[in-house]
C-alpha cells in the first residue's frame, strides 16, 4: 500500500511546513496523549517538535481542530500530513522504532488493523490511559 491511498488526511494537501523538522499536533487535553507523547518526546529528541492543537489556528495547514480532537497528525515536508495509525508508526520509525512502519506499510491489512486499533484506542481514551498507568509506570 503507498502513503496516499493507505490513509489519506481527511484536510485538502496543504503547502509544505516551511519548519525544519516534522510536527506532532496531539490534543493537550487529554491525558492518554501526553502521556504518550512524553515518552515520543524521548525517543525522537530534537528531531521532532510536538505542539497541543489547543496552540494553533482553527484550519492550521488545512486541518481543523474537530480533526486534531479526532487524531494526532504528523507534518513532514510531505504536502499531506499523516494522521492516526500512520502518523504514530511513521514517529516511532523517527524514533528509532521501525518494525511498526515496515508492518504498516508491507504486510496485508496491517494497515488498515492498524487503523482500527488506533480509532477504538482513541475513542476509549480514558480507559485506555487507565490501562496504559496500569502497564507503563
Amino acid at each position: 500500500m503507498s502513503q496516499a491511498t493507505a490513509h489519506p488526511a481527511d484536510a485538502a494537501p496543504a503547502a509544505p511546513l516551511p519548519l525544519g523538522k516534522p510536527l506532532l499536533v496531539y490534543d493537550g487535553d487529554c491525558s492518554f496523549c501526553k502521556f504518550w507523547v512524553n515518552r515520543w518526546q524521548r525517543r525522537t529528541g530534537d528531531r521532532v517538535d510536538y505542539v497541543p492543537y489547543q496552540h494553533l489556528p482553527d484550519s492550521f495547514q488545512g486541518v481543523h481542530h474537530a480533526q486534531f480532537r479526532r487524531s494526532v497528525y504528523l507534518f513532514t515536508r510531505q504536502a499531506v500530513p499523516l494522521h492516526g495509525a500512520a502518523a504514530a508508526v511513521r514517529l516511532l520509525r523517527m524514533g528509532g522504532i521501525g518494525i511498526w512502519h515496515w508492518l504498516y506499510y508491507r504486510v496485508p491489512l496491517a494497515g488498515r488493523i492498524f487503523e482500527l486499533g488506533y480509532r477504538m484506542v482513541a475513542n476509549n481514551r480514558d480507559f485506555f490511559y487507565k490501562l496504559t498507568k496500569l502497564f507503563f509506570r
